[in-house]
């Protein structure tokens, strides 16, 4: 009997050590399982998981650098978007990229590349070995610069601008023309840049600019009195509009020594009873007092019309002899009466047109 036992025994030990050995040999077995299975997702750490894509393109299962290759035409078509923008006549053709977008495939391809770390490794080896989808769609962020906008649109504000023209009159081969009044233009700047603003960040490929018209300040039917002054004649005329109203004889400057200065200018001042001021105390004043105040023997006579160009006025004179004849230093001499008389129908602003 004790032999029976013993040799009972001895199977049940040699089953448990198959046992145990078998269960060693599946723990084993697991072990290289499990490990190979690491050392794989591991292998694979640098792919995106599988179902990923960016701007609706498939990226699973790529690296960071194929996923860049097969989502830049996407990009692309966003940054060469091209935008048709008129305005005033002109048309620019621009992309969207030289009107301030910039696309963040980086950033998208780094989101997709991140999405492994919300996964543990076994989870991560689940959908890489099976692949299974994780179904994750990663926008393209698109960002826009206002600057590149306003810098357009202000350089194109400044190419289209036209000031507006009054009505003048001019001299054109000793005959008077009446100039026609132009309007101008200017582009709308706030609401240009909002449109143009508008275009770029939706899908529009063309965008009219608003142009807005100025009018001029003075028309045709309101020109008013002009001073016109022939050399040839020593004459001085005086126009309301395209009318003549009177004309003075005058004194100009000495040809080639002290000639009155040909040309548009204005009367920017008037003056009563002024006071002279010797403009050349070392030249041909050079013998005459440093001024001389109003009176009877003053060189301005008792009315004078200052004009831009330097140093040129019209005025009265004591010196009646000289009138109709090229005896002044430039300015513009007239009869006391005639001075006084023309004084009272123009203003400061008159426009005066010297001619021969």
């Amino acid at each position: 009997m004790g032999s029976g036992r013993h040799a009972a025994r001895g199977t049940l030990i040699g089953r448990i050590a198959t046992f145990l050995a078998i269960v060693l040999i599946l723990v084993g077995m697991l072990a290289g399982v499990t490990y190979a299975g690491y050392r794989y997702e591991q292998a694979r750490a640098t792919r995106i998981l599988p179902g990923v894509s960016i701007a609706g393109v498939p990226v699973g299962g790529m690296t960071r650098q194929e996923a860049e290759r097969v989502v830049v035409p996407q990009v692309e078509a966003i940054l060469d978007r091209q935008i048709d923008i008129r305005a005033g006549g002109e048309e620019w053709f621009l992309t969207a990229e030289e009107l301030g977008t910039s696309v963040d495939l980086q950033g998208a391809l780094d989101q997709a590349l991140a999405l492994s770390d919300g996964f543990d490794w076994k989870a991560r080896l689940y959908h890489r070995l099976l692949d299974h989808p994780v179904a994750q769609d990663i926008d393209l962020a698109v960002s826009y610069d206002a600057k590149a906008v306003s810098d357009f649109v202000q350089g194109a504000a400044s190419g289209l601008e036209r000031s507006p023209r009054d009505a003048f009159l001019d001299v054109v081969d000793g005959e008077i023309v009446a100039r026609h009044s132009k309007e101008g233009q200017a582009l709308a700047v706030r609401a240009a840049t909002k449109a143009l603003t508008a275009a770029v960040r939706g899908e529009a490929t063309d965008v009219d600019l608003t142009i807005r018209s100025i009018e001029p300040d003075l028309p045709e039917d309101q020109l008013g009195m002009t001073i016109i002054i022939r050399l040839s004649e020593n004459k001085l005329y005086l126009y309301k509009g395209v009318k003549l109203v009177k004309s003075y004889p005058v004194a100009t400057g000495q040809p080639g020594i002290y000639p009155t200065p040909v040309g548009h200018w204005t009367v920017i001042n008037k003056r009563i009873n002024p006071t002279w001021v010797n403009p050349a105390l070392d030249g041909w004043g050079a013998d005459e007092p440093a001024f001389i105040p109003p009176g009877p023997d003053n060189p301005l006579g008792t009315r004078a019309l200052d004009l831009d160009a330097p140093g040129i006025r019209i005025h009265g004179t004591p010196d009646d002899a000289s009138i109709g004849h090229y005896a002044s230093h430039g300015c513009v001499r007239m009869h006391i009466w005639d001075s006084e008389d023309l004084f009272g129908r123009v203003e400061v602003g008159t426009p005066v047109i010297i001619a021969y």
